[in-house]
This record gives C-alpha cells, structure tokens and sequence, in this order.
C-alpha cells in the first residue's frame, strides 16, 4: 500500500539543521513512494540541483512531496556536456543531490563519472542510503546472505557472456543479477542448458503492486516463464553458489555442458587445460568427454 503521509513538520525540523554544500547521492524508492527516509525528503527540499537520469519520472516523486528543488537531467549522454557546470556550482557552495529512476544511484545507473570528478576536486561527497533491489532480492530469496556478489545485467556479446556464465558455474557465493523482461526468457534458457540444477530466485516488481517472488532451480524456473506470454516489469535474479566446486561433486554431464561453452572459441587443447584446473579432475578425463561427444 502506498501511504500518504504528512512529513512536513518532520522535514521542517531537519532543515533547521544546515547541511553541508557538496554531492548528495540520495537513494529513492524502487516502486513504491513511501519507500523514502525522512532524510532523503529534507535534504532533496535543500537542495539547489537535483540530478536525474529522467525529469518525468522524478517528478513523481517529488510532486508527491511537495519539494520545489530544480530537476535536470543528467545520463551518460549528457554527462560529458553537463559535469563542468555541476562541478562549478558544488564549487560556489550548491548543494547538488544525483538520484536515480529508482533505487539507490551507481547501482547499473548512471552517476559515477560526476563522483569521480568530485573526489579529484576534493568536494565533499555525502551518501543518503535507503531503497536497494540488490539487498531487498536477496532477503527474499531464501539463499545464503553471508557472502554475495552484485554482478549486474548479463552481457550480450557472446565472448563476455561465456565468461559470465563460467563466473556463475564456479561462483561459491550467492550471486545477484538484473535482467531486463524482454531478454529473461533467452537468459533463463541460456543458463537452462549449463546448470539446470542449480536454485534461484526471481523477485518480480519488488515493492510493487505485483510483486511477485519465484523460486526453484533453473529448470523449474525457466519450464514456469517459458509459458508465460509476457513477462513485464523489473528483475533480479538471485541464483545460488554452488558447493560442488569445494567438493567437486561435478559430474560428467555437467563438466561436459562447460565443454560446450568453451567449443566455439578455444581449441580441445586449451579447453582440456582450463576444464582439468577448473573441476580439478584429469586432463585424460576431459579428454576423452571431449572425444566421446564428437
């Protein structure tokens, strides 16, 4: 449910207190708008320059709570143009917060060039956390929180794509993808023929009115939305490390699937290298799976 909420005399009082001039990178809500701190509220009413990736869509936001701060767009193609005039304002004593569409800003956004540039300038930088996909998926998942590694949306281009997916098939650690609804069918079927077996979670519009949480294995998984006619709304994938590369427990099948991967770019020669250090099994083993699947 999205609460309306009253925060003025709350705001008020934290605009008593003077905030310092410099960067604020303030996160906003993922989906729903009463996902925003009291904090976040005052100090983007303070602010002289709000940075955001798309004017439209933060006004939303800021309509909502009535703040009169200046939108401007700033995004990969303007970022060039607008950084020098950003960094003269921060320089006059502006204070210039940079949000995202949603969720927390540098996270797969836009925003790391315009910090960059401030830390070499010696400006303050402040961080307003808050919303997050990243962490609201994998508390949902069911998998182990103890280590976890964000690695972003899956690339395209086949050669990085193979190395993505041999990061996911040795990965120990929880992993943490984003995927975009048009491209989850093809990334689920990708992963489906290397490692049907292994448990993930999709949460579905997080915070949202269709929030929807899925989990299994790949297979299950990618068996659900391959009947589904569209898919709409954010993801994140959350897909679980594997305990087979401490105890290598890979079996033939599954070794032969990394094979596969390595086929149309390598020669036997150097997959029978890479596989044999990888799965720490024989080099004849590799071998002769290479041979027997000609």
């Amino acid at each position: 449910m999205d609460l309306n909420i009253n925060t003025s005399n709350v705001i008020d009082q934290l605009n008593k207190k003077n905030f310092l001039p410099g960067l604020y990178i303030v996160s906003t809500p993922i989906g729903n708008l009463a996902d925003i701190s009291i904090r976040a509220l005052s100090l983007l009413s303070m602010s002289n320059l709000i940075l955001c990736e798309d004017t439209r869509n933060s006004k939303k936001l800021i309509m909502k709570y009535g703040i009169k701060g200046t939108l401007k767009a700033f995004h990969k193609f303007n970022s060039t143009k607008e950084i020098p005039n950003i960094l003269n304002k921060l320089k006059e004593g502006f204070i210039v917060s940079i949000i995202s569409d949603a969720g927390t800003p540098l996270i797969s956004d836009p925003g790391e060039s315009i910090v960059q540039k401030c830390i070499n300038e010696k400006i303050p930088i402040f961080s307003v956390p808050g919303a997050s996909s990243v962490l609201g998926g994998i508390v949902l998942s069911g998998m182990n929180t103890s280590k976890f590694t964000f690695l972003g949306f899956m690339p395209q281009i086949k050669k990085l794509k193979e190395k993505f997916l041999e990061r996911i098939i040795f990965s120990q650690e929880t992993l943490i993808i984003y995927e975009s609804p048009k491209r989850i069918k093809s990334s689920l079927n990708y992963f489906n023929k290397h490692i049907p077996n292994r448990k993930i979670a999709i949460i579905r519009e997080l915070t949202k009115k269709n929030e929807e949480v899925v989990r299994g294995t790949v297979k299950t998984i990618n068996d659900d939305f391959l009947k589904r006619v569209n898919v709409k709304g954010e993801l994140t994938l959350i897909i679980d490390g594997s305990e087979k590369v401490k105890k290598n427990q890979f079996n033939n099948n599954e070794i032969l699937s990394i094979i596969n991967l390595y086929k149309k770019t390598m020669t036997d020669k150097e997959i029978v290298l890479k596989v044999s250090s990888k799965f720490n099994v024989s080099k004849r083993k590799v071998y002769q799976l290479i041979i027997d699947n000609k």
